[in-house]
């Protein structure tokens, strides 16, 4: 079925903040860690957390070692106060929208303004509210508890920063008719909003909405309301494991939004668990095309095809074996590596995608035997060029075994502070970008190798692959951070990581032009240009939202793959490339 993805879904910044907060505490403390309260309404990442050894705390300590994260919905002052005597590392982790609520309060009530609250009463963050305003304060959470209002004197009215714009302008327009001259503060977070009117904006596209979030979460709960009050049918799940299967095929197009305590990886697993359900309408062929790209994505197949290509098609153009030896040599080596490194990556992989986890657990004997026999054969084709090739290749595959895996001592780990290779920051990403270039160009062709145009070709092939896994890295992050990984946009963030390979993309296709500039007329190196513009749009959809992480988009990157091979293909069947 067609799945569409509202423009606002998701952690929103003050809960993205919270978690973020408590992943890099958890990474780089040695104490214990806990909460106060659980973080966010999500009960999947919360179990995540303690999976990580974060334990939540429901009564206020008198006395605690290690570090006490306050959670996203804030607290009241006195309980702050109590946790900070009680001897622990105290980091607040209130979301910043929160916070301003808090000041707005406090500042008025020095002036003797008594509080409304407009919200739910026993929600945490209203909880947390009421503390600063105490004793003079009201919850109103709908019409009828403003005929048991009682206020004298000047008053003000806030409001809990997921509530619903329109029921706070009823129930704002509803205190100030029977008390007039209060002052009003919208304090709904714009992200709340933004995401509110984004699902409205999605009702008019699709003929179903799911909406994944917590149940206890409110802003989820009016997430649904929304939907359903514009007629559409509703299915509010927590995880992919809730959906309604034989329901769901009844629609050919599905819309998907989540609340704002809803991680990526979550949303991605419904996504992705949605584009596979086959509705009444949709035909046969796209059933079947459909199965045929999950498998090929989750056996590695399709990723390890393009390197094999792309290994034929140099080794022809460079001369220095038969495309067939440089197909089988590339093609080998990548798909071991990726299978052999998926397994041992397990555990981050079950946060994205639920059709490869279920692939992997399921066919783990056969992907691993066809893995070392696949890795035999090119080893025995290497043999050939020479020792010092074939010890190139022996040594990468060894390495890439044991990137997975721990192999310094335990006195080492103590001192740089990481248990396998993969922990080192950034590691994988160039790792795999120069593994990538080696296994196709270097290698297959030892015997003509010279240091120009070979190097100049490694570099454009190490970036074209350094930007495609980053932005594999990009989807994963949130999964990445949980489990630890040190990928480039868990280090400087999902955005700053695009804007780098956007502006590395550029760089490459400045390379690229370059030879013929100087009147050199390599075209395997121009032959770059059509696989950087390729992914500059996919990364500029992905960007505006056009795109979303799913085996579709992955799909999609991995073909580009496929361009870069085509256009080398012309490159050396149409010009002279050297």
């Amino acid at each position: 079925m067609k799945v569409i993805l509202a423009k606002k879904a998701g952690f929103c910044m003050g809960v993205r903040r919270a978690v973020e907060t408590t992943l890099a505490t958890v990474h780089q403390a040695d104490q214990q860690v806990a909460t106060f309260g659980p973080l966010i309404h999500n009960p999947h990442v919360l179990d995540l957390l303690h999976e990580r050894g974060v334990d939540v705390l429901t009564d206020l300590p008198d006395k605690r070692d290690g570090v006490i994260i306050i959670r996203a919905h804030g607290v009241p002052p006195e309980h702050k106060a109590r946790l900070v005597g009680s001897g622990a590392t105290i980091l607040d982790a209130t979301c910043p929208r929160v916070m301003k609520v808090q000041a707005i309060i406090k500042k008025h009530k020095k002036t003797d303004h008594f509080t409304v609250i407009i919200g739910d009463k026993d929600h945490a963050e209203v909880v947390g509210l009421m503390g600063y305003a105490n004793p003079e304060v009201a919850v109103v959470s709908r019409v009828e508890d403003v005929a048991d209002l009682a206020i004298a004197g000047d008053y003000i009215i806030v409001c809990q920063t997921t509530q619903d714009k329109e029921s706070f302008d009823l129930l704002c327009a509803a205190i100030l008719a029977k008390y007039p001259g209060g002052k009003v503060f919208n304090t709904i977070c714009d992200s709340t909003d933004k995401r509110q009117t984004a699902v409205r904006n999605l009702c008019e596209q699709v003929d179903a909405v799911v909406v994944v979030g917590g149940k206890a979460s409110g802003n989820t709960k009016r997430l649904a309301e929304i939907a359903e009050a514009k007629g559409k049918p509703v299915f509010l799940v927590e995880s992919e494991e809730d959906l309604d299967r034989i329901s769901l095929a009844e629609f050919a197009v599905v819309g998907v939004t989540a609340g704002a305590s809803t991680p990526t990886w979550m949303i991605n697993r419904v996504i992705r668990t949605l584009e596979v359900i086959p509705s009444k309408s949709q035909w046969l062929i796209t059933t079947v095309m459909q199965k045929i790209m999950g498998l090929l994505l989750a056996s590695n197949i399709y990723v390890a095809g393009a390197g094999g290509l792309l290994g034929a098609v140099f080794a022809e153009g460079l001369g220095g074996n038969t495309g067939l030896h440089g197909f089988i040599i590339s093609f080998g080596y990548l798909f071991a590596m990726h299978n052999i490194n998926r397994y041992s990556g397990q555990y981050a992989k079950k946060f994205n995608n639920p059709m490869v986890e279920r692939f992997c657990s399921r066919y783990y004997t056969t992907l691993m035997g066809f893995s070392v026999l696949l890795l035999i054969l090119a080893g025995c084709l290497v043999y050939p060029l020479g020792y010092r090739p074939f010890l190139l290749f022996v040594g990468m595959a060894l390495f890439g075994i044991t990137y997975g895996t721990q192999i310094l001592p335990q006195s080492l780990v103590a001192v740089f502070k990481i248990k396998k290779l993969k922990e080192i920051p950034g590691s994988k990403t160039f790792l795999v970008a120069s593994a990538w270039s080696l296994i196709i160009i270097l290698i297959p062709n030892w015997p003509v190798v010279t240091w120009y145009p070979f190097a100049y070709l490694m570099l454009m092939l190490a970036i074209t692959i350094y930007c495609r896994t980053s932005l594999f890295d990009v989807f994963d992050v949130q999964s990445d951070r949980i489990v630890g990984k040190e990928t480039l946009p868990v280090c400087i963030g999902e955005r700053k990581t695009l804007q780098f390979l956007t502006w590395s993309l550029y760089a490459q296709g400045c390379l690229a032009l370059l030879p013929s500039i100087v009147g050199q007329g390599q075209m395997m190196i121009l032959s770059f240009l059509p696989f950087t513009g390729y992914l500059l749009v996919l990364i500029t959809l992905y960007k505006s939202g056009k795109l979303v992480a799913s085996p579709r988009l992955e799909f999609g990157l991995e073909t580009a793959l496929y361009v870069l091979a085509l256009g080398q293909f012309i490159a050396f069947y149409s010009f002279t490339s050297f």
